[in-house]
């Protein structure tokens, strides 16, 4: 069992096991400030690519039926001490009530999001408000607001 404030279960490659319902528990429990600092080097790269891997297993394909747009999400800190602000990216089209990746810079973005890897693990996992992110500046969206807005009726987040 992990204690409050402790991110333990973001030592190794755990977190690929966790479902849903405990990943949101377990990211509730911890504190921002130990997520910050666990979500760096390996761990960060194994969170980042379980997070856009399971992304279309979450996509509600009714509500995102007539919905079409490449997103672009970029993860800061890439780069850690080193470049500051070097970014991962990971791109995804929502067509026809369907998520895939695409390969990045194929086709323009409509959406793009950049975010830091904590407060993206916050969001997915029902413990952020992705508005609440916005006015927050932990997250900025550009390119088709309107579309952008839509974006967090598509997809379940947090326990389910």
């Amino acid at each position: 069992m992990t204690e409050r404030g402790s991110a333990g279960w973001l030592e190794s490659e755990g977190v690929i096991a966790l479902d849903a319902s405990e990943l949101a528990r377990l990211v509730d429990r911890t504190s921002e400030r130990e997520l910050r600092h666990r979500l760096i080097g390996g761990v960060r790269e194994i969170a980042l690519r379980e997070i856009f891997r399971r992304m279309p297993e979450y996509l509600r394909p009714a509500r995102a039926a007539g919905f079409d747009a490449v997103i672009n999400w970029q993860i800061t800190g890439a780069g850690g001490a080193g470049r500051p602000d070097a970014v991962d990216e990971y791109w995804l089209q929502v067509h026809n009530g369907r998520c895939t990746p695409v390969p990045p810079g194929s086709t323009a973005p409509d959406i793009t999001i950049r975010t830091d890897p904590t407060t993206l693990l916050r969001i997915v996992t029902g413990n952020e408000d992705p508005v609440l992110a916005v006015l927050k500046q932990r997250l900025s969206v550009r390119g088709d607001l309107a579309q952008a807005a839509r974006l967090p009726k598509l997809f379940t987040t947090g326990p389910a």
